[in-house]
């Protein structure tokens, strides 16, 4: 007689990202985090409220990045002679400049994409939070969420502009506009989503039938 063997699905399984080890899928309540038996590397989450928390941190995001590109980002002075920037006039003055590859890769990494990852999580994010029908494009949106992560990289043109700005105070007054105070702001936000954001409820919800 031959011993039975237990069938195991696909979807009972996971394998932790860092050593590649298989373990079965398990239920966790509220607030509960499990890692895995070889590293100790956390496999599933399900943070608290993460719906909510993530729908409105992508509706912040969302409007602080808007009201970033429409107020100034600095302004300077010197001998009298004053001007003001804001950050589609970084990328415009790239584009004048011969350098429109660096103006089209600026453009996607601080607007489009980070612009792009909040419109796609309020998507997801707001069916769900409201109840509606689960469909294949809510699936398809919050793949996409999780691929534009990376490359929104507001973060680090913060950090070059910050560089930026201690090496032009010494030539010229500095006036720190509402753009620049926005966009710190939104790193903020994006940090705030990454720490809420739980993918394993979220997907939970997705592969819900409607």
């Amino acid at each position: 007689m031959k011993p039975s063997t237990r069938e195991v699905k696909l979807d009972d399984l996971i394998a932790c990202s860092a050593c590649d080890w298989l373990h079965y899928r398990a239920t966790l309540a509220p607030g509960e985090t499990s890692c895995c038996e070889r590293c100790g590397n956390v496999m599933q989450t399900r943070k608290l409220f993460t719906v909510d928390r993530s729908l409105a941190a992508s509706l912040a995001g969302t409007v602080l990045l808007i009201i970033s590109l429409c107020m100034p980002f600095l302004s300077l002075s010197r001998a009298g002679i004053e001007s003001h920037i804001s950050v589609l006039d970084t990328v415009r003055s790239l584009w004048s400049g011969n350098m429109l590859g660096l103006g089209v890769v600026t453009l996607a990494f601080i607007i489009v994409l980070p612009l792009a990852r909040f419109v796609l999580l309020i998507y997801v994010l707001w069916r769900i939070r409201f109840k509606r029908p689960v469909r294949r494009s809510m699936r398809t949106a919050f793949r996409w969420s999780i691929l534009i992560e990376p490359w929104a990289m507001a973060e680090i043109f913060m950090m070059g502009v910050v560089v930026s700005l201690v090496k032009i105070s010494t030539l010229a007054n500095l006036q720190l506009g509402l753009a620049f105070w926005t966009l710190l702001a939104l790193i903020g936000v994006l940090v705030y989503i990454n720490m809420v954001l739980c993918r394993d409820t979220v997907w939970a919800h997705l592969h819900q039938t409607a």
